[in-house]
């Protein structure tokens, strides 16, 4: 019984004292809700850009994607929140920065492929809400061209090298072509020798032909498939200039300072329960005062 007589005791000093939670609680709320209205408002603009699979993949392997493919492409979000891009942005909308340009990209963009998605969101927060927008918009069309010119400089390296690859393949077959016509059309006087020679020489023509044939068919191949290497990315979703603020969250803020207090001020009256309780607790009498007491 004495655990629920001190719980009843505490409920009854809980009781008591409603007036401290009360107030701990109103002050909070009152304190959050001013500094949530005199906080500056930051407005947040999303534009969603689709990483579509290369030109010519067979779609049912587009549906069927692997996990790892689906991770490879958060290289995307390092293409889109480069600092040179972000500085180009600003540049183009003469936006002025009062912070180094890392520290600015860092709090103002922010760039996410969501999880199991072919979605790249570019989201952009400011204090001007069509700026914030503009500026998501014009990251994403310049992200958009940067994958464009990477997949034509790749395009573009494969053909200088399947180009080069002909023309060595090609320059072999015609020397081989030139020295086995010059042993062919010679005197056979020294017969097994220039026989062997002619031999060798017919192979050497021979794999330099089918080394030549390798060359131009991979040259056309590369050709065939310029522009379908690489993800195109395509802006599905430019957004809109929001209408209301990402922070602060007036409610939010209103609600965590009401659990805050809330805790806090049990917490006080807890530990003033507990003193109050030690401090009315009877104490001990020693032996030696008993004994003095009968005496008495």
């Amino acid at each position: 019984m004495p655990e629920s007589f001190e719980l009843f005791r505490y409920v009854d000093h809980l009781r008591r004292r409603w007036r401290v939670v009360a107030v701990a609680c109103g002050v909070a709320c009152g304190l959050a809700l001013i500094g949530a209205l005199i906080t500056p408002r930051q407005y947040t603009a999303t534009t969603r850009l689709m990483i579509e699979p290369p030109a010519g993949t067979d779609p049912r392997m587009a549906m069927a994607v692997s996990p790892i493919y689906l991770e490879s492409l958060k290289t995307y979000e390092l293409l889109a929140s480069g600092d040179k891009l972000f500085h180009d942005a600003l540049e183009h909308l003469k936006m002025a920065r009062s912070m180094p340009i890392d520290q600015m990209r860092r709090s103002v963009l922010k760039v996410t492929v969501p999880r199991n998605t072919r979605v790249l969101e570019i989201s952009i927060t400011l204090q001007d809400a069509a700026r914030a927008q503009a500026l998501a918009l014009y990251i994403a069309e310049q992200s958009v061209q940067l994958a464009r010119d990477m997949s034509l400089e790749t395009e573009r390296e494969l053909q200088k090298d399947a180009q080069r690859q002909w023309t060595d393949a090609r320059t072999r077959m015609q020397q081989a072509e030139n020295a086995w016509a010059n042993l062919a059309s010679g005197p056979a006087s020294q017969a097994p020798a220039h026989a062997a020679e002619v031999d060798v020489a017919q192979a050497q023509r021979n794999a330099a032909r089918l080394a030549f044939e390798s060359a131009e068919k991979r040259l056309e191949d590369v050709r065939s498939l310029s522009g379908s290497r690489g993800e195109r990315l395509t802006v599905i979703d430019p957004g809109v200039v929001p209408e209301r603020p990402s922070w602060p969250k007036i409610p939010l803020m209103v609600l965590a300072a009401l659990v805050i207090a809330l805790v806090g001020s049990l917490f006080y009256l807890t530990i003033e329960f507990n003193y109050r309780l030690e401090k009315s607790a009877p104490r001990p009498v020693a032996p030696m005062a008993r004994v003095k007491a009968r005496n008495d």
